[in-house]
C-alpha cells in the first residue's frame, strides 16, 4: 500500500475524530491535532498509511490518556448486530447454501468500520443488500475445496460488530468440516478494530481459539 499526499489530510481528520471520541475538552483535542501535526514531517517516507496511524493513535492515547476511545462505539456495533443473531442464523440455515450465505454476510460485514467515516452502519441494511449483491470476486469453489482438506484454519479478525459475522461463518465452516479454528484479533485497542475483550463479549471464543496479534497498527 502506497502513501499519497491525500493520506496526509485523512489522517489529520482522524485524529480529531479519536481525540473527540476520547474527550471534550476542546484543548485537549486542539493539542491532539497539534502533535499530530508536528510529527508528520519526521514520520519515515516509507512507512504504509496503518503504520502512521498507529501512531497517530498512540497520540491520542498519550495526549488523552484514554486508551480505548472507541469502546463504547465498538460495544454498540457488537450489541447491534448481536442482536440479529438468531435472525442471521435462521436465515443462513433456511438457505439453500448455508455456508455461501454465511461468506457474503462475513464479506458485507467488513463495512463496518470506524476510521475513515465515525458513523455506525445499518446493519438491517447491510444484511439485505448482502445477500442480494452478486460477489465481485468469487472464489468459493476454491474455499469449498480447500476446507475438504483442512485441518487448521487461521481467520484474521478486523472490526468490532463485523466480528459476529465472523462467528456464524466459522460456526458454517466447522459445519462443513470439524477444524481447529485460531481467530486472530488485535494485540490493543485501536480505532474500532476486535481485541481480546470484543471477541469474547461476542462469544467467539466459544467456537474458535482468540488470538492476539501482540499489534496496536490499525488493520487496512
Amino acid at each position: 500500500m502506497k502513501i499519497y499526499l491525500d493520506c496526509l489530510p485523512c489522517l489529520m481528520n482522524q485524529a480529531l475524530k479519536a481525540a473527540r471520541a476520547a474527550t471534550d475538552d476542546e484543548a485537549i483535542q486542539r493539542d491532539v491535532l497539534n502533535a499530530t501535526a508536528a510529527m508528520m514531517p519526521d514520520l519515515p517516507p516509507g512507512l504504509k498509511p496503518p503504520e502512521m496511524a498507529q501512531h497517530i493513535y498512540r497520540l491520542v492515547d498519550q495526549i488523552t490518556g484514554n486508551h480505548d476511545p472507541y469502546r463504547k462505539a465498538k460495544a454498540e456495533a457488537n450489541e447491534a448486530v448481536l442482536a440479529l443473531y438468531p435472525h442471521l442464523k435462521r436465515l443462513i440455515a433456511d438457505s439453500p447454501d448455508p455456508l455461501l450465505t454465511a461468506c457474503k454476510l462475513a464479506i458485507g460485514g467488513n463495512s463496518i468500520d470506524l476510521g475513515p467515516n465515525f458513523e455506525q452502519v445499518d446493519v438491517s441494511y447491510l444484511v439485505e443488500s448482502s445477500l442480494s449483491s452478486p460477489l465481485c470476486i468469487n472464489d468459493y469453489e476454491k474455499l469449498r475445496s480447500s476446507l475438504s482438506s483442512s485441518r487448521q484454519i487461521l481467520y484474521l479478525g478486523d472490526n468490532a460488530g463485523e466480528i459476529v459475522f465472523d462467528r456464524l461463518l466459522i460456526e458454517e465452516l466447522q459445519r462443513a468440516r470439524k477444524t481447529d479454528v485460531y481467530f486472530v484479533v488485535r494485540g490493543g485497542p485501536v480505532v474500532n478494530d476486535a481485541t481480546l475483550d470484543d471477541a469474547v463479549a461476542v462469544g467467539l471464543d466459544k467456537v474458535a481459539t482468540v488470538v492476539p496479534n501482540g499489534s496496536d497498527a490499525p488493520a487496512r
